[in-house]
C-alpha cells in the first residue's frame, strides 16, 4: 500500500469517526429531553472531571472565570467528546485486519466512549440508576459505531471517482453540524426546562411560626449613605446574590419526596419531610455569605434576609450521643461537608428554608441548606438530604481537595465607588462594604496617596451582627492629578485585615483593594 493511500485511508477512518461520534452526541442530546431522568452523556462526564480536578486548579478558573468556569467546562468536555470520535476512527484502521473484519471494528468504535461515560456515572449518579443507564445509553454508541461504518463504506465507495476530497470535506463539515446540534441541545438541557417544576424561589414563604428581624435603629450618620451611585445595595436582589456551585446542573428536588434524614450518634434517628421541617420556629436574620473563591475586591459576596429553622433543634429532637465530634452534611448530587458539633449547636445555624421572604430557590438550595456564621460558602451545603453525627473528623468535598476544613471568613474591604480608571470630580467620595463575619467592623480606613497616609471613614450601622458594613470617605485634594486609592478594614477586636496578598487557595485571599483615579 502505497503512502498516500495510507494517508487517505486514515483521514476516512478519521473522518467517519468523527461522523459517529457527531451522531452520537446528537443522540445522547435527543434522548436526555425526551427522557429527562437520562441525563446528556457529557454533562455527566464534565462533572465526574470537575470533581477529581483539584482545589488548586478548581481556585485557578474560578478566580478568573467565575461561574463561567462550569459552563466553559461542560463546553469544553462536549467538543473534546465529538473529537474523540476522530481520533477512535485512526485507531479502528490502526488495529482493523481486513475488509472482512472492518464492519465488527466498525461497530464497537465507540464503546469505549460508553465505557466512560458509564464510569463518569458512576462517579456522579443522578436520578436514574447505574444499570437502567447503561441499558439506556449502550445503543446510542452502537449507532455511533453503525454511523462511523457507513460514512467509511460510502467515501471509501468514492474514492474509486474523482469526488472523493469533495465527499470527505462535505462529510466532515457535515458532521460538526450534527455534531454542534447536539452539543447545544444537550447543554441547553431542554428536558430540564419541559420537564423540570417551576423555580420554588417565586413563592412567598409561608410558616407556622416565623420571628421576623427585628426593627433597625438607624443613627443620624446612615442618612448620609442614601444616594451614592454605585455603591452596593445592603440587601442583595435573589437574582444578583452570587452562585458558585460544584453542581453543573442544579438538583430538580420534589418537596413532596423529599426527606431530610438525620441519624449516625444519636439517640433517635428519624425522616423530616418538607412540611414537617417547616413546622419547626423559623427565625428571619440578614446574613452576608462570601465565597472563598472571593479576591480582592471581588463580586462573590452577598447580603440577603434568610429564613431557617435552628439546627440544634433538629439535633436537640434525636439526641446527639456523648462523643459526638462533628455533624456531617450531606447533598443531593454527593457534595458534603462538616461543622463541629459546637458550631452545630451554635444557636445562628440555621437549616434555612427562606431567602428574601420567598421560598429558597432552586439555584441556594430548595428545599433546605445549611446557613453557619464566619464561615466561608463551601461550609454551607445546599440541597440537604442528610446530617450525620459522627465521632471523628470528616474531610469534606473540598476539603479533599486542599481546601481549609475550618474555611473561617477573613477580614476584607472592597471600594465600590469611584472605579478603577475613573477620572472624578472634586471633592472625590469613596465608598464600598467591608466585613468580618460576626466579629465585625470596628474601624475602616481609606488612604488617597497609596498607603503614605491613612484616614477614617464613616461606618453606616450594620443591617445585623452577621453582615457587611458599608463605608464612606470624602476626599479633597488640593490640586489634580492622579492617586492610588486604597482600603482596610478592621474587625470588631481591632485587628487590621493583612495587607499581604495571598491566593484564595487554600483559606481564602487577603490583601487590599484599590483603585487608580484621576481628579
Amino acid at each position: 500500500m502505497s503512502a498516500l493511500s495510507s494517508e487517505r485511508g486514515a483521514r476516512r477512518s478519521a473522518v467517519a469517526g468523527l461522523a459517529g461520534a457527531a451522531a452520537l452526541t446528537l443522540g445522547s442530546a435527543v434522548l436526555s429531553t425526551l427522557l429527562d431522568r437520562v441525563p446528556f452523556v457529557p454533562t455527566n462526564i464534565a462533572q465526574a472531571a470537575v470533581r477529581v480536578t483539584s482545589g488548586k486548579v478548581n481556585s485557578f478558573f474560578i478566580d478568573r472565570l467565575g461561574h463561567w468556569a462550569q459552563r466553559l467546562a461542560l463546553l469544553g468536555v462536549c467538543v473534546g467528546f465529538v473529537l474523540v470520535g476522530l481520533v477512535a476512527g485512526v485507531l479502528v484502521r490502526m488495529l482493523a485486519r481486513g475488509e472482512a473484519r472492518r464492519s465488527r471494528w466498525w461497530l464497537a468504535s465507540l464503546l469505549p466512549l460508553w465505557v466512560i461515560s458509564v464510569g463518569a456515572y458512576v462517579r456522579y449518579p443522578q436520578s436514574l440508576g447505574r444499570l437502567p443507564f447503561a441499558a439506556a445509553t449502550f445503543p446510542l454508541y452502537v449507532l455511533g459505531g453503525a454511523v462511523s461504518w457507513r460514512v467509511y463504506d460510502r467515501i471509501a465507495a468514492g474514492a474509486r471517482g474523482a469526488a472523493t476530497t469533495d465527499l470527505t470535506r462535505r462529510t466532515l463539515l457535515r458532521s460538526f453540524a450534527i455534531g454542534g446540534v447536539g452539543v447545544a441541545l444537550g447543554v441547553a438541557d431542554l428536558g430540564r426546562l419541559i420537564y423540570r417544576r417551576p423555580d420554588p424561589g417565586r413563592l412567598r414563604l409561608v410558616v407556622p411560626t416565623l420571628s421576623p428581624v427585628p426593627a433597625r435603629v438607624l443613627t443620624p450618620g446612615d442618612a448620609a449613605f442614601n444616594r451614592i451611585p454605585g455603591l452596593t445595595p445592603e440587601i442583595t436582589s435573589t437574582a444578583s446574590h452570587y452562585v458558585v456551585d460544584e453542581e453543573l446542573i442544579d438538583p430538580d428536588i420534589d418537596p413532596a419526596t423529599w426527606r431530610l434524614s438525620v441519624g449516625g450518634l444519636v439517640d433517635g434517628p428519624f425522616r423530616l419531610t418538607y412540611e414537617q421541617l417547616k413546622s419547626f420556629p423559623v427565625i428571619e436574620r440578614y446574613q452576608t455569605l462570601e465565597c472563598i473563591s472571593n479576591h480582592v475586591g471581588g463580586n462573590l459576596i452577598s447580603t440577603a434576609k434568610w429564613a431557617g429553622v435552628p439546627l440544634r433543634l433538629i439535633l436537640q429532637r434525636a439526641g446527639v450521643k456523648p462523643g459526638a465530634l462533628e455533624v456531617v452534611f450531606r447533598a443531593a448530587g454527593g457534595f458534603s461537608d462538616s461543622l463541629s458539633l459546637e458550631q452545630a449547636m451554635d444557636p445562628s445555624t440555621l437549616l434555612a428554608v427562606g431567602m428574601n421572604g420567598m421560598v429558597l430557590p432552586r439555584a441556594h438550595g430548595f428545599p433546605a441548606r445549611l446557613l453557619s456564621v464566619d464561615t466561608y460558602g463551601m461550609k454551607n451545603p445546599k440541597w440537604l438530604t442528610e446530617i450525620e453525627v459522627v465521632d471523628q473528623p470528616y474531610q469534606g468535598f473540598w476539603e479533599q481537595r486542599g481546601w481549609s476544613k475550618r474555611a473561617i471568613v477573613r477580614t476584607g474591604s472592597r471600594i465600590d465607588v469611584p472605579l478603577e480608571g475613573a477620572h472624578v470630580a472634586t471633592p472625590v467620595t469613596v465608598a464600598g462594604i467591608a466585613f468580618a463575619g460576626s466579629r465585625g467592623i470596628s474601624k475602616v480606613e481609606v488612604s488617597p496617596d497609596d498607603s503614605l497616609t491613612w484616614f477614617p471613614a464613616q461606618l453606616k450601622s450594620p443591617l445585623s451582627p452577621f453582615t457587611w458594613q458599608q463605608w464612606l470617605y470624602r476626599w479633597t485634594p488640593s490640586s489634580g492629578g492622579n492617586t492610588r486609592l486604597l482600603v482596610r478594614a478592621y474587625d470588631g477586636g481591632g485587628v487590621v485585615q493583612p495587607d499581604t496578598a495571598t491566593d484564595t487557595f487554600p483559606n481564602g485571599v487577603s490583601g487590599l483593594d484599590g483603585a487608580t483615579i484621576s481628579y
